[in-house]
């Protein structure tokens, strides 16, 4: 079974000292142990923020052994049905797009995604399986 996995794991799985470390790892494990461990563009494009160089992100990507999946038209369009309901409820936050272009990716793909924020996903998308602490 495919899982995505959210930036916040990524960079949890890299710093020993993040709270989620150990609970990340065995997720990664659980999760490849029954098929691959997705990211998707987005996620690779936060995941990047936080490192120097494209090789430095490349290097940690092919340690975890992690695939990438592109963006479909679909989950692009389900990112912003999801956005407009969020912005629709009132809400205040203006970085929350990523997120619900990974969500939407997750659910058009159908399948799990483990982050350590599900409040981002929960709700906006219901036919997702979030898995998290």
């Amino acid at each position: 079974m495919t899982t995505f996995l959210d930036t916040n794991v990524l960079i949890s799985l890299l710093n020993s000292r993040e709270k989620y470390h150990a609970w990340s790892v065995a997720q990664l494990q659980s999760c490849k142990a029954n098929g691959p461990a997705i990211i998707s563009d987005i996620v690779y494009c936060e995941f990047s923020i936080g490192m120097a160089t494209q090789a430095h992100v490349d290097a940690a990507i092919s340690r975890f052994a992690l695939e990438r999946l592109r963006c479909s038209d679909a989950a692009l369009f389900r990112a912003g049905v999801a956005y407009k309901q969020y912005r629709s409820r009132k809400g205040q936050k203006t970085n929350v797009l990523p997120d619900f272009l990974i969500g939407a990716i997750a659910e058009v793909v159908g399948a799990p995604l483990i982050t350590v924020n599900p409040k981002d996903f929960v709700g906006y998308f219901p036919n997702v399986k979030v898995i998290s602490p």
